[in-house]
């Protein structure tokens, strides 16, 4: 029989393997907001070396980086890949920044995720980072690691769409800002160890449909 957790005793479990992380890593909300579009389908290391070459041209201002030519900026952010995308998605995310953020910050949840969502470039995954770690919203992002450690935690046998795992994880989420903030990062952090430690276990979500829950 496997051990049976639910996502807040997950959480604990992360928690007391490998710490608080304090995410997101960042120097200011430029510096923050810039890694969310540069980590696109690519991994940190790529998106930190686009990051240092802002650094290094604007120092993480954002009306430096918006006064840039658009080649000048593809080229800073090239080691990132899909750079001439970015550099667009880039400037669009920085405009609203600075011109919508503010207004935005007083809407609920839901429509504020369809405003990001409705943006060049955000789709699922940058909305609810963006509600996590800029709007300090709790919510659940359902990204490749989510889905690889629910896979790992015999969860379900057909993998969820994104929406489907987020809605289910989300049907019964009592988290601060804070515990979600974490929880995302030590899915993040614990997937990034290639660990058998939760082959035992199995996280139940009641709200996945009965067709996906494994049965033992």
């Amino acid at each position: 029989m496997y051990k049976q957790i639910t996502i807040y005793g997950l959480l604990e479990i992360l928690s007391n393997k490998l710490g608080t992380q304090n995410w997101w890593p960042a120097e200011n909300d430029t510096n923050m907001l810039c890694g969310m579009i540069l980590i696109q389908n690519t991994n940190w290391k790529n998106a930190d070396r686009s990051l240092m070459n802002i650094k290094s041209s604007t120092g993480f201002d954002a009306d430096k980086i918006l006064a840039l030519s658009i080649e000048d900026l593809q080229e800073l952010i090239q080691p990132s890949g899909f750079f001439r995308n970015k550099a667009i998605y880039l400037r669009s995310l920085l405009t609203a920044y600075q011109n919508n953020f503010d207004e935005w910050e007083k809407l609920p949840t839901n429509l504020l995720r369809k405003k990001l969502i409705a943006m060049k470039g955000i789709g699922n995954e940058t909305a609810d980072v963006l509600l996590l770690y800029y709007f300090h919203r709790p919510t659940f992002v359902s990204d490749n690691y989510s889905m690889k450690l629910f896979t790992k935690l015999h969860t379900f046998t057909d993998k969820p769409t994104y929406i489907q795992l987020k809605n289910a994880v989300e049907h019964d989420f009592k988290f601060t800002s804070k515990q979600a903030e974490e929880l995302h990062a030590l899915i993040d952090e614990f997937g990034k160890l290639k660990s058998d430690f939760f082959d035992d276990y199995q996280l139940r979500l009641p709200y996945l449909t009965s067709h996906n829950i494994v049965k033992k």
